[in-house]
C-alpha cells in the first residue's frame, strides 16, 4: 500500500517547472513580438524623400519628409553651387549612399548629384534652411553665393492628369523658380 510520502514523490514537483514555463512562455512571447515588429517596420511604408506641401506665401512647394521647405540656389535659372560660408545657412538634402530619393504624390525629377549623395529636383540640388520650422519659408529671396535661394514651386496639379494653367514647366516636371 503506498503511503503518503510516496504519493508525494510520484506527483510532478510543478512548483519547480512554473517558473521554467512561465520563462518559456515570455521567451516565445518576446520572440513573437520581435517578429512581428521586425516585419511591421519593413512593411511600412517610409516617408517620402520629397513630396509636396502648401507653404504660406508661397503656395505648393517641395519638402522634405519634416515637412520643411526645400530650396535651390539659382541666378538666372541655372543652378549656383554652395559651397564655404553658405553651408552655414543651408544644409543640402541628403539621402544613404547607394539609395535613391523617393517622391511623394505628385513629385517628379528627383536625382542625386553625380557620384554624391545629395537630392535634386530637376538637376537642381535641394537644400535646408537651418533657421526654419516645418512649413516656413524664411529662406526664401536670401542671396548668397552669386545667386538667389528660391524653393520649387509645384505648378501642376495631378487632378485629372491635366496641367493647371499659370506656366508649369513641362521639362521640369511642373516645377519652376
Amino acid at each position: 500500500m503506498a503511503t503518503s510520502a510516496d504519493a508525494v514523490r510520484a506527483r510532478p514537483n510543478t512548483t519547480r517547472r512554473l517558473p521554467a514555463r512561465f520563462g518559456a512562455t515570455i521567451c516565445v512571447g518576446m520572440l513573437a513580438l520581435g517578429i512581428y515588429g521586425l516585419s511591421g517596420t519593413a512593411a511600412a511604408k517610409s516617408q517620402p524623400t520629397v513630396s509636396i506641401a502648401k507653404v504660406k506665401g508661397l503656395g505648393n512647394v517641395l519638402v522634405d519628409s519634416q515637412k520643411h521647405t526645400l530650396y535651390s540656389l539659382v541666378n538666372n535659372h541655372q543652378a549656383v553651387p554652395c559651397t564655404g560660408a553658405c553651408l552655414d545657412m543651408f544644409v543640402p538634402l541628403t539621402i544613404t549612399a547607394g539609395s535613391k530619393p523617393t517622391a511623394g504624390k505628385g513629385v517628379r525629377g528627383l536625382g542625386v548629384v553625380p557620384g554624391g549623395t545629395q537630392v535634386t529636383d530637376n538637376g537642381f540640388p535641394l537644400f535646408l534652411f537651418r533657421s526654419e520650422q516645418a512649413l516656413q519659408a524664411n529662406g526664401e529671396g536670401m542671396m548668397s553665393a552669386g545667386g538667389t535661394w528660391q524653393a520649387p514651386r509645384v505648378t501642376h496639379s495631378n487632378s485629372g492628369g491635366k496641367k493647371s494653367s499659370g506656366g508649369s514647366n513641362g521639362g521640369t516636371g511642373g516645377v519652376s523658380f
